[in-house]
């Protein structure tokens, strides 16, 4: 039955993701998938006999909890890293909050386990420590099906023909030149404007101008441009330099070509975990088109994954609020009961 279930989950993902490929259910159908999946390989194992197969797989579920521990580790150890490498903010604090989050809940449920007896208002804690399981389980399932997808979504083939590359923007290094991570966003647009199947393919350098920054970033990807690929001619290059967001690049950039045609289709050029966020905007704003990412310093990647996350949760914030609502009206429903 899971077996069948499982097939049935596939073809929908399949159909869904060849229908659009930036709908926000495929990470959901996925996530699902690899989940009834798992359990129907458990109980194939089991009813055929291998029973040493069977322990592994059954021991792997078991192992979770210490996995995801194991994983808030690694994120305190990460936080540390990108703070010692990219120096304090708010953003490279992401993976080193996260991880205290996911030790400090662990924490907390030993101490519920061992102590609950003893413990004051026992149904008042008993009452949290669901909200923050439930929590924990939403997100944590959210999070991973976002990565997973993200990752997916990277090497699902793409159609070749665009009529402009949007290269979005990034903060500004002494204010006027563009750092290390635009400029691979830079060489691989180029890279991309090189082997497009539409000889007349345009370039839009999209940024606006940055706290800090004595120029735009649309001005200094055009001035990286012009200095690295003399071969791509003025006319060629397009500079969108009122955005200041990822939603705002798209827009713009969007308005800025539709003054030359009507319903071009755009590569969107960021980094590889940029990606799907930005062709989940995209497809907002009706634009048709695929994302396209480049790479990044490996050390980034966890803190850029949860941000990613977290602008995907308030692009939502409705859904999450209605399943919240309607989890600690039953909370309380039982807790008065």
């Amino acid at each position: 039955m899971l077996g069948l279930l499982a097939v049935v989950l596939f073809i929908l993902l399949v159909v869904s993701i060849y229908h659009e490929a930036r709908s926000l259910l495929n990470p959901i159908l996925l996530i699902v998938f690899l989940m009834v999946s798992y359990l129907a390989i458990v109980e194939f194992l089991y009813s055929h006999g291998y029973y040493t197969a069977y322990g592994v797989f059954l021991l792997l579920l078991i192992s979770t909890p210490l996995i995801i521990f194991l994983g808030g580790l690694f994120l305190v150890y990460n936080g540390i890293i990108l703070l010692h490498k990219e120096g304090f903010s708010k953003i490279n604090l992401l993976s080193l909050c996260l991880g205290l989050m996911i030790t400090s809940f662990f924490l907390f449920m030993v101490i519920r386990i061992h102590h609950s007896t003893h413990l004051l208002f026992n149904r008042f804690i008993a009452s949290l420590y669901a909200l923050l399981s439930a929590s924990f389980f939403i997100f944590s399932v959210a999070f991973i099906a976002f990565m997973l997808y993200s990752i997916l979504y990277l090497i699902i083939p793409k159609n070749k023909h665009y009529d402009y590359i949007i290269i979005h923007g990034a903060g500004l290094l002494h204010g006027n030149q563009v750092t290390p991570l635009l400029k691979r966003r830079i060489d691989k647009a180029l890279e991309a404007f090189r082997q497009s199947k539409n000889s007349q393919v345009k370039l839009i350098a999209s940024g606006g101008l940055g706290s800090g920054e004595t120029i735009s970033e649309a001005a200094a990807i055009a001035n990286y441009i012009r200095k690295q690929a003399s071969d791509i001619p003025n006319d060629r290059l397009l500079l969108e330099e009122q955005s200041h967001s990822t939603y705002e690049n798209l827009l713009f950039s969007k308005q800025l070509a539709e003054k030359e045609m009507k319903k071009p289709r755009f590569l969107f050029v960021t980094n590889a975990y940029h990606v799907f966020r930005t062709s989940v905007y995209a497809r907002r704003l009706h634009m048709a088109g695929d994302g396209l990412g480049c790479s990044t310093a490996a050390y980034y990647i966890p803190s850029a994954f949860i941000r990613e996350f977290i602008a995907i949760v308030v692009y939502l914030k409705w859904l999450f609020i209605i399943v919240y609502a309607w989890f600690i009206i039953a909370l309380i429903y039982s807790f008065f009961r």
